[in-house]
C-alpha cells in the first residue's frame, strides 16, 4: 500500500518544497536569530549551527529548535549522504520531546511539531523509509488540523495545511484510496488559496508562502508566467540560495533553462556562498539544452565525481555521453554509455527517463532527443533548425509522430495556438499507432490547456478528461494529476 503513495508523495514533493518550509522571522527576532535565519537559506549549515549555539532567547518560542532542525533537513536533502542521516535522524525525535514537554502555550508549539515532523517525513521518503514518511505526513495533517482547532486564527496553521493539501490532492485518484484509510484529505484548490492568502500577507512569512504557491502554480497548474510574476514581485534582487534553487526551478519548467543558466552559474561563482552540488546538475541540464555540449559535460562531471547521494548519476552519465556523441567523440561516447547503463538508478524522474532510454534494445535517435531538450529548455530556433534538417523519409512511423507531436508542442510554446492544435490533432488521430505513448494523453492535456486560454471551459474539461482514459503509459501519476487539478479548477471557477 505505503509504497505506490511514497511513489507520488516523493516524485511531488521533494526537493522542491523542503526549502519552502523555511519561516522567515527576519526582522522580528534578535540579530543572531536573523543572521542563522539567513545562513540557512544560504545552505550554509555549519555556520548557521555555530550562530545558532549562542543565540539568546527570542521573541517566538522554541524557535531555535525549527532553525536547527532546518540546517539538518536541508543537508541531508541536497547531500543524501546516508552517513550523515544516521547521525542526524535522532535529532527528530529529540527535538519533538523539547517542545511536547515545555509548559509554553503558544500556537508556535504545535506549528513547530506539525513543521518538524513534516519535514523529517520527506527526508524519510527520500532515504527509502517509506512506511514511516508517509506516516509521518499523516502527523504533521492531525497536529495542523488540531492547532487550528485550538488556535483559527493563527494564520500559519494554513501553511502547513495548505501544502499538505496540495500533496495529497495531487495524488492520484487510484491512489485516493491509501488517504481515505489514513484519514487524510487533499484540496489543491484550497491548499493553494491557503498560501496565496498568506503570500499576500504583510508579515515576515511571505517569502515562504510565495515560493510554495509559486511552484505549485509551475509543477501542477502550469501556469509558469504566473508563477514567475509572483517569484518577480516578491523575492529580493539578493537571492539566497534557496531562492535561486525555487527560482531556476521554474524558470527552467518554464522553457527558460537560458535565464536558469545565469542565476546557476552566478551562484556557483559566488565565493562567499555555498551552492550545493545540485545546482552543478542543474547548469548542466540548462546547458545541454541549449546544444553547449562541452561546458555541459564539465558540470555533470563535476556532479558526478562530487555527489554522495545516487539520484541524477545516471542520467549526468547518459547526457555526458550525449555531450560526447554531439560532439563527434565516438570512442568516449561509448565509454560513457556503458557506465551509464550500469550506473545505478535512483528514485528521479530523470534517472527513471534515462533508465528507459538505455535499457532500451537499440541506441535512440539522437536528433530526436536533442529536439526534446532544446524544446524543454526554451530554445526554439535550436529546436526548429534541428527539426528542418531531419530526413523523414530515413525515421520510423513512430518517430515521424513524435516529431509530430514535438511541433506541435514548439507552436504551443510560441502562442500560435491553431497551429498547434492542427498538429495535436494529427498525434491523437493515431492513437493505436503509439500504444502506451506519452505523447497521445500528454496532446490532449495540452489542448485542454491551450482551451482554458481561449477561455472555452467545456471543451478543455472534454480534453482533459481524456487524459483520465489512458489506462498505461510512462507519464500516468502525473499526466493524470494535472488533468485532474485542472478539473477541479474549472469546476471552482463556476461555482
Amino acid at each position: 500500500m505505503y509504497p505506490k503513495i511514497k511513489k507520488w508523495i516523493g516524485v511531488f514533493v521533494y526537493p522542491f518544497f523542503i526549502l519552502t518550509q523555511v519561516s522567515s522571522f527576519a526582522q522580528s527576532q534578535t540579530p543572531n536569530f536573523d543572521l542563522a535565519y539567513h545562513t540557512t537559506l544560504n545552505l550554509n549549515f555549519k555556520a548557521s549551527k555555530s550562530i545558532l549555539s549562542s543565540l539568546e532567547s527570542t521573541e517566538i518560542p522554541m524557535s531555535e529548535l525549527y532553525i536547527a532542525n532546518l540546517n539538518d533537513v536541508l543537508e541531508l536533502i541536497f547531500s543524501e549522504d546516508e552517513e550523515r542521516y544516521d547521525v542526524l535522524k535522532k535529532n527528530e525525535s529529540e527535538r519533538l520531546k523539547q517542545l511536547e514537554n515545555t509548559s509554553t502555550e503558544s500556537p508556535y508549539i504545535d506549528f513547530f511539531r506539525a513543521e518538524i515532523k513534516m519535514q523529517w517525513a520527506f527526508v524519510k521518503l527520500k532515504f527509502g523509509n517509506t512506511l514511516n514518511g508517509v506516516w509521518g505526513l499523516r502527523n504533521a495533517y492531525k497536529i495542523t488540523e488540531d492547532n487550528i482547532d485550538k488556535y483559527p486564527d493563527f494564520k500559519l496553521n494554513f501553511k502547513t495545511m495548505g501544502l499538505l493539501q496540495v500533496i495529497f490532492g495531487a495524488v492520484p485518484d487510484n491512489q485516493q484510496w491509501i488517504l481515505n484509510v489514513l484519514g487524510l484529505e487533499g484540496d489543491v484548490e484550497n491548499g493553494l488559496m491557503h498560501l496565496k492568502e498568506l503570500s499576500k500577507e504583510s508579515t515576515p512569512f511571505t517569502l515562504e508562502a510565495t515560493l510554495i504557491s509559486s511552484m505549485i502554480e509551475s509543477y501542477l497548474l502550469e501556469q509558469h508566467e504566473e508563477a514567475l510574476e509572483n517569484l518577480k514581485n516578491n523575492t529580493s534582487n539578493q537571492k539566497t540560495m534557496a531562492e535561486v534553487y525555487i527560482s531556476s526551478l521554474i524558470l527552467m519548467k518554464a522553457h527558460n533553462a537560458n535565464e536558469a543558466a545565469q542565476l546557476l552559474a552566478e551562484a556557483l561563482e559566488n565565493q562567499e556562498a555555498r551552492a550545493p552540488l545540485l545546482f552543478e546538475y542543474l547548469l548542466a541540464e540548462a546547458l545541454f539544452q541549449g546544444g553547449m555540449y562541452n561546458q555541459a559535460k564539465t558540470h555533470y562531471l563535476e556532479y558526478i565525481n562530487q555527489f554522495k547521494g545516487r539520484n541524477q548519476l545516471k542520467d549526468s552519465r547518459m547526457k555526458v555521453a550525449m555531450c560526447e556523441y554531439f560532439l563527434g567523440k565516438n570512442t568516449s561516447f561509448k565509454q560513457y554509455w556503458e557506465e551509464a547503463k550500469t550506473t545505478e538508478g535512483a528514485t528521479s524522474e530523470a534517472d527513471k527517463n534515462a533508465s528507459a532510454i538505455l535499457e532500451a534494445d537499440a541506441l535512440p535517435n539522437f536528433k530526436l532527443l536533442q529536439i526534446r531538450y532544446a524544446i524543454d529548455g526554451g530554445y526554439y530556433t535550436l529546436a526548429s533548425k534541428a527539426i528542418s534538417k531531419l530526413n523523414l523519409e530515413k525515421l520510423t512511423i513512430m518517430e515521424v509522430h513524435e516529431i509530430t507531436y514535438r511541433k506541435a508542442r514548439l507552436a504551443q510554446l510560441k502562442s500560435n495556438y491553431a497551429e498547434a492544435m492542427e498538429l495535436y490533432e494529427e498525434v491523437t488521430s493515431n492513437a493505436n499507432i503509439l500504444p502506451e505513448s506519452y505523447f497521445i494523453p500528454n496532446s490532449f492535456l495540452q489542448m485542454g490547456y491551450i482551451k482554458l486560454e481561449e477561455k472555452d471551459n467545456e471543451q478543455a474539461k472534454a480534453y482533459f478528461n481524456k487524459v483520465l482514459e489512458f489506462k498505461k503509459h510512462p507519464y500516468k501519476n502525473s499526466l493524470d494529476s494535472k488533468a485532474k487539478i485542472a478539473l477541479a479548477t474549472i469546476d471552482g471557477a463556476n461555482d
